[in-house]
């Protein structure tokens, strides 16, 4: 048996050897979708790219050879839509540009290194702002160096709206998110991104607040606070959200007389600082 199984072990890794071999010497083949084109970028060319170049207003590509007769030598097209800060389009460095047909007509998207910002919040030992995100509402906490409670509030949330419109709601509580920490130049503290274990929860609470949570886009949310907060400088922090509403509950919503996300959100908050908790003398005796 034991000769018999190496013997099948010897024949895989033979397979494998040959298989190797054929890759090292086939060619590369790159399957790409009907109705889109990528034109790759190098950062040794002028605007990023040889054949499809940007000055800021126009985008000029460069015509095949078979094509010259009837085109040019280059076609262009003013691009609309690429005037956003926080793109950060760098003016030097590689850029790699992707078309594509939507709703009948041609997009275009570009591929680029962006230029670093810099830092605008401050060690997490200065204090930071931490989230709790519920279906209806974002409850948020700046907490100071000492770990205490200095502001708090509610971003309030709709759901079942439509995709478009669930996108512009999302953007808008990141960027209030991202002018509140941009105000106290801080780093935000959030959940880490387990979105089952936080769905187990809630659905302990009925089925209403469980298809709440199913229709609303927690990945979404967390996806966007990244990205326009890496745009502006301020830190993400994630953190075990484990136990933060019953804390909050517990210790920080009788004292201060807050919601139970506010409440949840010092909790979280604090744990990004590396603070412990402590009932409170009424609970513990």
């Amino acid at each position: 048996m034991n000769g018999s199984k190496l013997h099948h072990k010897q024949r895989y890794i033979h397979t494998l050897v040959n298989r190797i071999k054929h890759l090292k010497l086939a060619s590369l083949r790159v399957k790409v979708q009907h109705g889109e084109v990528f034109i790759v970028g190098s950062k040794n060319e002028s605007y990023g790219n040889q054949s499809c170049q940007w000055d800021g207003d126009k985008l000029t590509m460069r015509v095949p050879y078979c094509l010259e007769d009837s085109f040019g030598k280059t076609v262009s097209s003013i691009i609309g839509n690429f005037h956003r800060n926080i793109d950060r389009l760098p003016n030097t460095g590689a850029k790699t540009w992707h078309f594509y047909r939507k709703d009948g007509r041609w997009v275009v998207a570009v591929q680029f290194t962006a230029t670093p910002v810099p830092k605008v919040s401050r060690q997490i030992q200065y204090g930071c702002i931490g989230i709790d995100m519920n279906p209806g509402s974002i409850g948020w906490a700046y907490i100071d160096t000492c770990g205490n409670l200095k502001a708090q509030g509610t971003i309030p949330l709709q759901t079942g709206l439509p995709t478009v419109k669930q996108d512009a709601q999302i953007v808008d509580a990141c960027l209030q998110l991202a002018i509140l920490a941009t105000t106290y130049a801080c780093r935000v503290v959030c959940e880490s991104l387990d979105f089952s274990t936080k769905k187990t929860q809630l659905r302990e609470r009925g089925r209403k607040y469980a298809r709440m949570l199913s229709g609303w886009a927690y990945s979404r949310f967390y996806q966007l606070l990244e990205s326009i907060l890496s745009n502006r400088g301020i830190s993400l922090f994630t953190r075990n959200p484990a136990y933060t509403s019953l804390i909050g509950l517990v210790k920080y919503a009788r004292i201060y007389g807050l919601s139970s996300d506010v409440a949840a959100a010092i909790a979280m908050a604090r744990r990004g600082m590396n603070l412990s908790e402590r009932l409170p003398r009424s609970v513990s005796i």
